[in-house]
């Protein structure tokens, strides 16, 4: 390693039921990704509003993500564990919610 590692990108989705292909429909077209997909919209909203933290997202796929940017280089650990915890949060609180 030449320089400290300062840029991090974490990419991430959460899960409320098992997500599989089927036969008969592609992933993009499962009526289980699209909860998923709506289940990860709902838990960004949530974190973003709560103005605690911000994340962004991406499709790739249709696959609807969470992105987590660390990209501050006076981040430290606490800040990341911080973040992370609202991440769980949320999400808990969202699943409750299914």
């Amino acid at each position: 390693m030449v320089v400290p590692r300062n840029f991090a990108m974490v990419c991430f989705w959460l899960l409320p039921l098992p997500v599989k292909d089927h036969e008969d429909e592609t992933l993009e077209q499962s009526s289980e990704l699209e909860r998923a997909n709506e289940t990860n919209r709902k838990l960004l909203e949530s974190i973003n509003s709560a103005g605690h933290i911000y994340m962004t997202h991406a499709v790739v796929r249709g696959v609807y993500m969470i992105r987590f940017a660390v990209g501050a280089s006076l981040t430290e650990d606490r800040h990341v564990n911080l973040a992370w915890k609202v991440v769980q949060e949320h999400a808990e609180a969202i699943l409750k919610a299914c």
